[in-house]
């Protein structure tokens, strides 16, 4: 007989039946705490169809092993897959369907000729293992390419618990192969229980870091709807101001240069005039997408009032925020602004900019000098770049 006794399974297979109830429950709690995500019914559906695997297996007896065998690790597969489709969706990201119909048709088709054709156990748990392996490496590496602002903690969590479940079934298809793990020590002792548990384990952890994931994601966008524009989405002066402290201070202690544009929207309000009331906004909202789309990860931009912004641009130097201004000075002059209608206006805007050390020692005094490069700039004729003047002690310093 090529598969193990069906006692060696009955309590790993309650305790695992347990877990994954405790997560179905969990997940449904989580579904009626934010209605509006879609991530914790499909995990909670994942963890039903993982119960009914392990179930399953468990009822099959010798003469219905090969049929309920087939499902009950068929329904392991597809309920890993709906794992993925759950991270995918804790994400926002649609869910992987093309991708996860590949890796379940290539998992069915050795599956199934070492179970029906040529049967063979250790292979048939390779297989297994190795599809398992690909399906959370697969999880953990799109947890883990693009985390979410503000949920650090908890997605990098998931991903690394859904890398560690990689190693382990990838442990477990070599152990069989090398015949340090018997097929008949499965469910019983340690390490043969553990192979079961363990995915109940991690799964049970996947699903407390997602539920944090959630409230992290809904605290990250109360703050940010707290400490942004209202009109851009943007960063408020309030919050540019208690960044730029924080960029200076890091700056100064790894001695990093550290620079900041300050630019406005040229004749705010004759576009107002000539194009009807909001044609301003839309002017507004329209720079702000072109400078966000030309920024880096680790530039800080918002607005400070009116019509005028700021950026805050760390480990730059001052020829470096100047080829910046420039590089966005041009491509906001270049890209015309759609209005209702069909109609089309020319915006431009004039900077400022400034640099630590040269044009002042802390953030106050570097968004002073940036203000008054930017005025200079407007009183010369606009759509132009001023350099902060150098302030006294930077002459003797040179």
């Amino acid at each position: 007989m090529d598969y193990p006794g069906v006692d060696h399974f009955s309590v790993v297979s309650l305790v695992s039946i347990a877990i994954a109830t405790v997560n179905v429950m969990v997940m449904l709690g989580v579904s009626l705490v934010h209605p509006r995500e879609s991530g914790p019914p499909i995990w909670a559906l994942g963890n039903v169809i993982f119960a009914i695997g392990i179930a399953t297996l468990t009822l099959r007896t010798p003469e219905t092993q090969s049929y309920l065998f087939f499902c009950g690790n068929v329904a392991f597969v597809v309920g890993y897959v709906v794992f993925w489709w759950g991270c995918a969706r804790f994400q926002q990201r649609p869910a992987p369907y093309r991708a996860s119909l590949a890796i379940i048709l290539l998992h069915l088709a050795p599956f199934s000729f070492f179970l029906f054709i040529e049967p063979n156990t250790v292979a048939r748990i390779i297989v297994m293992a190795t599809t398992l392996a690909i399906i959370c490496a697969a999880i953990s590496w799109m947890m883990l390419r693009r985390i979410e602002p503000g949920l650090l903690q908890s997605q990098a969590l998931v991903g690394m618990i859904f890398g560690v479940l990689a190693v382990l079934y990838l442990l477990r298809s070599v152990a069989v192969a090398t015949g340090a793990l018997d097929v008949s020590d499965f469910g019983k002792g340690p390490l043969g229980s553990g192979v079961f548990i363990l995915p109940a384990v991690g799964s049970l952890l996947a699903t407390a870091a997602c539920a944090l994931m959630l409230t992290q994601r809904l605290q990250y966008r109360l703050q940010a709807t707290v400490c942004s524009d209202a009109l851009t989405g943007l960063l408020n002066r309030g919050l540019l101001d208690e960044i730029g402290a924080k960029e200076v201070s890091r700056a100064r202690r790894h001695r990093e240069p550290l620079s900041v544009l300050a630019f406005d929207t040229d004749f705010l309000g004759r576009i107002n005039r000539e194009h009807g009331v909001g044609a301003g906004d839309a002017a507004l909202r329209h720079i702000a997408e072109i400078v966000s789309s030309n920024l880096r990860l680790e530039d800080h931009f918002g607005r400070l009032d009116g019509g005028t912004f700021c950026v805050i641009i760390p480990a730059t130097p001052l020829q470096g925020s100047i080829n910046l201004a420039e590089r966005l000075r041009s491509r906001i002059a270049s890209a015309p602004l759609r209005l209702d209608g069909n109609a089309a206006a020319t915006v431009t805007a004039s900077f400022g900019v400034s640099s630590l050390g040269l044009h002042g020692d802390d953030w106050a005094s570097m968004l002073q000098r940036a203000s008054m490069a930017l005025d200079q700039a407007k009183a010369q004729g606009r759509n132009r770049i001023e350099v902060a003047a150098l302030e006294e002690r930077s002459f003797r310093r040179t």
